[in-house]
């Protein structure tokens, strides 16, 4: 026969209220919500285990706990907290530590743990709490020392300023972002997919042959691309990329933005044609360069594969592409609705 739940009469039921309406850790307020739960007297023990995330039998026990010793022994913990827990703050210190990349291994979290905030943990626990807070294994971005954070910011916030300048006078406005890839016949070698415990091979063969991929992204607009491989880069290349550039639309005005390699041209050059404006992107800045984003792509595809030369190679890589290059709409979606968008929205004539 099912077990009843007694009434608990307006003394006890005043206890609750009050200690309800106090700062509770979230282990007591469950607890006294499954007490508040009985007094209602309109839910069964079942129906209240479901609503409170406990076991049926729970119930009981913690209405055993309160009819004993009223709230405070409700409220007893006969333990202390395990030693394998962490607080709350505990684990927001530890979430912006592993988003600022603090850490190589899990050695370091016990350590740092252990120095900073006094929580002894074993390896085992540390996996389970990096886990727990969404941390994983990744690999770094490179950054050079020389980089200068400011001047980066800076020309986020001074964008469109600078594609307002560059538009004087123009009837339309493309606004691109440029690079190049060195892709070669050494093969990239990437993760993939494998039964666990199975050791996966791919195939490697030594050889010293590359070329160079100029890739060009718009920003805005119609979101094309343009691409050229080159088998080496220099100014002739560069400038053979941008009149491509310049002739996908002879009467628009090219705002076309890239790094400061060497042999890229400075703004002012005379060799430059005419509807081609260079906005440089800062020192040391690869993260500002959407088209970055198409390296990542182009190794996908190649990885763990082996060429017969750099035909196949160049073949497979347009392959690969091929949805960019025939759907802006990808493009977009590479580019993102970052900061780029924002400051292009409020700097470009349309």
């Amino acid at each position: 026969m099912a077990r009843t739940l007694p009434e608990l009469g307006q003394e006890k039921i005043r206890q609750l209220d009050e200690a309800w309406a106090q700062t509770q850790p979230e282990w007591a307020r469950k607890r006294l919500l499954v007490l508040r739960m009985i007094a209602q007297h309109e839910l069964d023990a079942g129906q209240i285990a479901r609503i409170a995330g406990v076991a049926r039998c729970t119930v009981f026990v913690y209405l055993a706990s309160f009819q004993k010793g009223g709230v405070p022994e409700l409220l007893r913990r006969g333990y202390t907290e395990h030693t394998g827990m962490l607080g709350q703050k505990q684990k927001d210190a530890l979430i912006e530590a592993l988003r600022q990349g603090r850490f190589r291994r899990a050695k370091e979290v016990q350590a740092w743990l252990k120095k900073d905030h006094d929580k002894t943990m074993a390896l085992n626990t540390i996996y389970y709490w990096l886990g727990k807070v969404g941390g994983v294994l990744k690999m770094p971005r490179k950054t050079h020392a020389k980089k200068d954070a400011a001047k980066a910011e800076e020309f986020k916030q001074k964008l469109p300023e600078k594609l307002a300048e560059h538009s004087v006078g123009a009837d339309k406005v493309r606004l691109w972002v440029y690079d190049e890839y060195r892709y070669v016949l050494l093969p990239v070698i990437r993760r993939c997919w494998a039964l666990r415990g199975v050791r996966v091979h791919a195939p490697y063969a030594t050889k010293y042959e590359w070329g160079y991929l100029h890739e060009a992204l718009e920003v805005d607009g119609d979101n094309k691309v343009e691409l050229l491989f080159s088998p080496t880069v220099n100014q002739d290349w560069s400038l053979a990329f941008l009149s491509q550039i310049s002739a996908s639309e002879p009467q628009a005005r090219h705002i076309v933005n890239g790094d400061q390699a060497g042999f890229h041209f400075k703004p002012e050059d005379p060799r430059l044609p005419e509807n081609i404006k260079l906005l440089p992107l800062p020192l040391y800045s690869p993260e500002l360069n959407p088209v970055e984003r198409f390296g990542d792509l182009i190794k996908d595809a190649i990885c763990n594969k082996l060429y017969p030369g750099l035909k196949q190679l160049e073949e497979s890589i347009l392959e690969e592409l091929k949805e960019y290059r025939e759907n802006g709409h990808k493009v977009a979606e590479l580019i993102g609705e970052g900061w780029w968008q924002e400051k292009v929205n409020s700097g470009v004539p349309t």
